[in-house]
């Protein structure tokens, strides 16, 4: 399990290039990747973002990269030399066919825009670019694993703390129909009619079944079992757990608007104290 929030930064120095590289994350319903300082690149974008699509599932996550060239490396303009060598010797051509006395100098050949300055290859910037990108990625992806292994504990310690109050209530379940039973059985006793025990019996199952709710607690118990299967896992959970914790706000409702005791009442309460610290400890998992 991983958290959404993270940090991580990297450098690398290849081809004359030294890149810095900074990766931060924090919660988002999905993936969301902000890349910075890349402006004048834009091919750079592209790859940018599938390398961090790559790594990562949700999280709004932002991308800042500072590029520089060593100044130890000397290196001068990456002149076109095809396109110089093309547009000189259309003007030797031009030179032989006009009879002219000399042949096309270098001002020539800047003058006819055959001195071009070509732009950066993102074949040798990349590399630089990679490395740093990946160094920062392993930083980010394990400040996430650490923190995801924080909220595996505490989503843990909730569902057994979830877990504990479904017990007490199953425990007290059937001294709560019995105790529905007996009240409906004294009041029907004090109208002072006649009632066959089989049409008695009828009206106490009906009565008693509007306030079963063990259909509810074998649906939570399920719940509570798939959550522990996705603490196991180690592709992303988050959404599923969040609708896990739905499910847990819905059979809770309708568990508490049938009891009809203080002791199962009180115990809904607790499990919903849970569910609401559950469901915003899942917001922090990717």
């Amino acid at each position: 399990m991983r958290s959404m929030t993270g940090f991580g930064a990297g450098e690398a120095s290849i081809n004359g290039w030294r890149v810095e590289a900074t990766i931060r994350s924090v919660n988002h319903r999905f993936l969301s990747v902000r890349i910075r300082s890349v402006g004048e690149r834009p091919w750079l974008q592209a790859q940018i973002e599938e390398k961090i699509r790559g790594s990562l599932a949700r999280g709004d996550v932002g991308v800042w990269l500072a590029v520089d060239e060593n100044e130890d490396v000397g290196r001068g303009p990456d002149v076109d030399r095809a396109l110089a060598r093309r547009v000189h010797e259309a003007l030797r051509e031009l030179s032989d066919e006009l009879e002219l006395e000399t042949s096309p100098t270098l001002a020539d050949l800047v003058r006819a825009g055959g001195f071009q300055i070509r732009e950066e290859s993102d074949e040798a910037l990349w590399p630089a670019v990679e490395r740093a990108l990946n160094q920062a990625l392993a930083a980010l992806v394990a400040t996430r694993e650490r923190e995801g292994a924080l909220l595996r504990d505490e989503l843990a310690r909730l569902v057994d703390a979830f877990e504990a109050g479904v017990a007490s209530i199953e425990v007290a379940l059937p001294s709560v129909l019995a105790g529905l039973r007996n009240k409906l059985v004294e009041r029907i006793a004090g109208l002072d009619v006649t009632i066959a025990p089989e049409r008695l019996e009828a009206e106490v199952v009906l009565y008693a079944d509007r306030f079963d709710i063990q259909e509810e607690l074998v649906r939570l118990k399920g719940h509570i079992a798939r959550a522990r299967e996705l603490f196991k896992r180690s592709s992303p959970v988050g959404k599923e757990l969040d609708f896990l914790g739905q499910e847990f706000v819905r059979e809770i409702n309708t568990l508490g608007a049938k009891a009809r005791d203080c002791e199962i009442v009180t115990a809904v309460l607790d499990m919903k104290m849970c569910v609401e610290q559950l469901r915003e400890q899942v917001q922090n998992v990717e």
